[in-house]
């Protein structure tokens, strides 16, 4: 059973080269989305693109993260172009654990679950801290829907960004899901500018100008910022790439 991996990108140019060198280790097809991206974003996915099977798109929206940005769009249409028996929804700035190599083959080839959950891994501020869930605000450590079964009508729903899946008849958890152990590990916060125009809606760095560099001491208001030491292992082609 082969998978389709499923990218939405903007101004990405810090991540793509390692996220492309991943995933073209497991995935039978790539397809991206560019969003209008200004930096080295298109040379890097057109670098790889003559090697594997990479389909590239685009859709210039206007303004990432406001109403003229509708992620949903984007996203249902990679899905509606998607090739493969299964699909995986995985961020330019998201890499799999090493041991998804091993397991994927088995997985795929299942006939039970429909759905499949992995833990995420979100790094704060560095790569030995990680953000987890706090009241009023768990979102940071759960298992999380990054690959599903093609063709049984699964589908985003009608959200401008941030939307989540929807099962064509009922709640996408209603459907029979399996979680695989193996991290998805998202580096946004923990290296590069570690910060994207915009990306500052709920206030956690302290940068609503879109200018300067984060303030990981900030408190917000509403909620505690809370953070755990990273016990793991990174990847082998994020510590090659960073010598760690």
């Amino acid at each position: 059973m082969n998978l389709t991996v499923i990218t939405p990108v903007l101004n990405e140019e810090t991540f793509l080269g390692l996220f492309l060198e991943r995933v073209t280790s497991f995935a039978d097809e790539i397809i991206i989305v560019d969003g209008g991206s200004t930096d080295n974003s298109i040379p890097i996915i057109k670098s790889y693109m003559g090697k594997h099977n990479i389909r590239l798109f685009s859709n210039k929206q206007g303004t990432a993260y406001t109403d003229e940005w509708n992620e949903s769009e984007v996203r249902n249409f990679m899905v509606d172009q998607a090739q493969g028996g299964w699909i995986a929804n995985i961020d330019a700035d998201e890499i799999f654990d090493d041991s998804l190599d091993a397991v994927l083959p088995g997985i795929l080839a299942q006939t039970t679950a429909h759905v499949l959950r992995f833990p995420i891994i979100n790094f704060w501020k560095d790569l030995r801290t990680v953000r987890v869930n706090a009241p009023n605000d768990e979102r940071w450590s759960n298992d999380i829907i990054r690959m599903w079964r093609n063709g049984i009508g699964i589908r985003y729903q009608d959200q401008k960004h941030h939307c989540t899946l929807k099962a064509r008849d009922s709640d996408i958890w209603a459907l029979p899901s399996e979680l695989i152990n193996v991290p998805l590990y998202h580096y946004h916060y923990a290296f590069g500018k570690r910060f994207k125009f915009n990306d500052n809606r709920r206030g956690d760095v302290n940068l609503y100008d879109n200018q300067g560099e984060p303030d990981w001491s900030f408190r917000h208001g509403e909620y505690e910022i809370r953070t755990t030491p990273f016990s793991g292992q990174h990847p082998r082609i994020i510590r090659n790439h960073l010598g760690i």
